[in-house]
């Protein structure tokens, strides 16, 4: 595809762990958590959390509690207070320049998976809340059902899609199948799921792999 020609097409975007490391989101959750839990309770557990982390604990929110010395019951409100809270994210240079390149070019959309109100509070932090977004709880679909995607196509007529994403495992499948352009991002260490594609068909593959935002104009022109 020309660069002139990138006009007539639409690029659509997941969110956690393609635009900015979902690792941040979920170390801003917990530290909302202490925040609360200090305000509330008069426990600073900032040092503890950070144990409990290098630990690996599974079950942080209730280790906070026990910490705390409240009862587990208390982990739900704590899980509300980590899904409603403001994230402190960042888009990172190579995300913030490339969709501002993106969005000069041709139109740009968000299609992540998540609670509404958690992925919109993401996408407020990033300064993205003005893109079309397709979230996965407001459409009860979460991928790899094709339903989103089908529904950019009707909602933003074009002659190509772009889909640039993450996880092999979901993300590729239904875009793939809807002869979409598929790209993937590989990650790091910090990435939530694994990148792994041992045993997975080729239907489930991006048909490109980028390694930095930095490189997705080259790879879709």
């Amino acid at each position: 595809m020309a660069l002139h020609e990138l006009s007539k097409s639409v690029v659509v975007l997941d969110l956690d762990d393609t635009l900015y490391k979902e690792a941040d989101y979920h170390d801003s959750g917990l530290r909302e958590v202490c925040n609360w839990i200090e305000a509330l309770y008069g426990r600073s557990l900032d040092a503890e959390l950070e144990a409990l982390k290098r630990q690996g604990e599974p079950d942080l929110l209730g280790a906070l509690c026990r910490l705390a010395g409240l009862p587990l019951s208390v982990k739900d409100s704590l899980l509300w207070v980590y899904r409603l809270h403001e994230p402190r994210i960042h888009l990172g240079l190579a995300a913030k320049e490339t969709i501002q390149l993106l969005e000069s070019l041709c139109k740009v959309a968000i299609l992540t998976d998540g609670r509404s109100v958690s992925q919109r509070r993401k996408l407020k932090a990033l300064g993205l809340s003005h893109l079309p977004a397709y979230i996965s709880e407001e459409h009860g679909s979460e991928k790899p059902s094709p339903l989103r995607f089908e529904l950019i196509m009707r909602d933003i007529p074009a002659l190509d899609y772009v889909y640039v994403a993450d996880n092999p495992k979901k993300d590729f499948l239904a875009p793939n199948a809807l002869n979409w352009k598929t790209i993937g991002l590989i990650g790091d260490e910090r990435n939530i799921h694994s990148q792994d594609c041992d045993g997975l068909s080729g239907a489930q593959l991006p048909k490109k792999w980028i390694t930095s935002l930095d490189e997705l104009m080259e790879s879709i022109c």
